[in-house]
């Protein structure tokens, strides 16, 4: 437990340091963005390469790749079960913002220093499943919600997946894990040394990015936002632990991944829906903060 907490407080370390950086005129918003694509195009996609030797195609990866998706799709049914009797605007807002799961700019890089490779690969089977609601899906449910012409353009979808890095990357891992060929060990123990940097820059970045501006107008609607989303995972999280027919680790990558922060592109979105609502902008930062702290507790539990 020693161990998970010094990691855990290491992590919190380097966004805090991130964030005071930032305020301090050393880093620029920009250049958060500028390390994202750092790890989203270099440090993760090394790190899925060091851990390919433990991939293994079967169904135990279909399953939490459709569990990915339908973890979205249960939020999405269930909130707008709760805010019905809301308006359409409404609804789109809290359909974007209580769907979708930070995975690889976040759970994955928090959960590398504690679990094997394999736990990592849980998670990017998850987040399959999960880009396709995250990547346009989501967005166009809820635009639908507001003018009925939002519909689900898969060949567009399909196009943004392809140009994700980490999706192509563990697509190439999939089809070599399906045709039974090794990555070769010199190639894995130079991505493990790229990939090693994934973490830390990882949490620097989000330190980077981290914006909090709160009033007082804005707390109940963010606590609303939040609540509605965290209720829908704990829910999830108990059918998927009592239910699912996976490895244990699997199951507690699931859970862990879960609680992770809402997608960085959310805000945006939302933004398309509602251009003078702060809310989503102000619901993603205050995630971070709870799924550091949240994803800790589960780390200590489960590690």
């Amino acid at each position: 437990m020693k161990e998970v907490l010094v990691k855990s407080l290491g992590f919190i370390c380097i966004m805090i340091i991130g964030y005071t950086l930032k305020k301090r005129g050393f880093f620029k918003k920009e250049d958060g963005l500028f390390l994202s694509k750092i790890v989203m195009n270099i440090t993760l996609p090394a790190a899925l390469i060091a851990g390919a030797s433990s991939m293994n195609i079967n169904y135990v990866a279909i399953i939490i790749i459709l569990v990915g998706l339908i973890s979205n799709l249960f939020n999405i049914v269930l909130v707008k079960f709760i805010q019905r009797r809301n308006s359409p605007v409404e609804r789109a807002i809290s359909i974007i913002n209580c769907s979708g799961y930070n995975v690889g700019n976040f759970a994955i890089p928090f959960a590398a220093s504690f679990f094997e490779p394999t736990a990592l690969l849980y998670m990017c089977m998850f987040d399959m499943g999960n880009a396709f609601m995250v990547l346009g899906g989501a967005y166009a449910l809820a635009k639908n919600e507001v003018d009925g012409s939002g519909r689900l353009n898969i060949k567009t979808l399909i196009k943004t997946l392809l140009r994700s890095v980490p999706f192509d990357v563990l697509i190439f891992l999939f089809i070599m894990s399906a045709l039974k060929i090794s990555i070769p060990k010199e190639v894995t123990t130079i991505a493990s040394m790229i990939g090693s940097a994934n973490a830390f820059l990882a949490m620097l970045m989000i330190g980077i990015i981290l914006e909090i501006n709160i009033t007082k107008n804005q707390v109940k609607a963010v606590t609303k936002l939040l609540g509605m989303r965290y209720l829908c995972n704990v829910l999830l999280s108990c059918i998927f632990y009592i239910f699912l027919p996976v490895p244990i680790l699997a199951k507690q990558m699931i859970i862990v991944v879960l609680f992770a922060p809402l997608s960085t592109i959310s805000a945006v979105y939302s933004k398309m829906i509602d251009s003078d609502n702060p809310s989503p902008a102000l619901a993603n930062s205050i995630s971070i903060i709870l799924g550091i702290f949240i994803m800790t507790g589960l780390l200590i539990v489960f590690a």
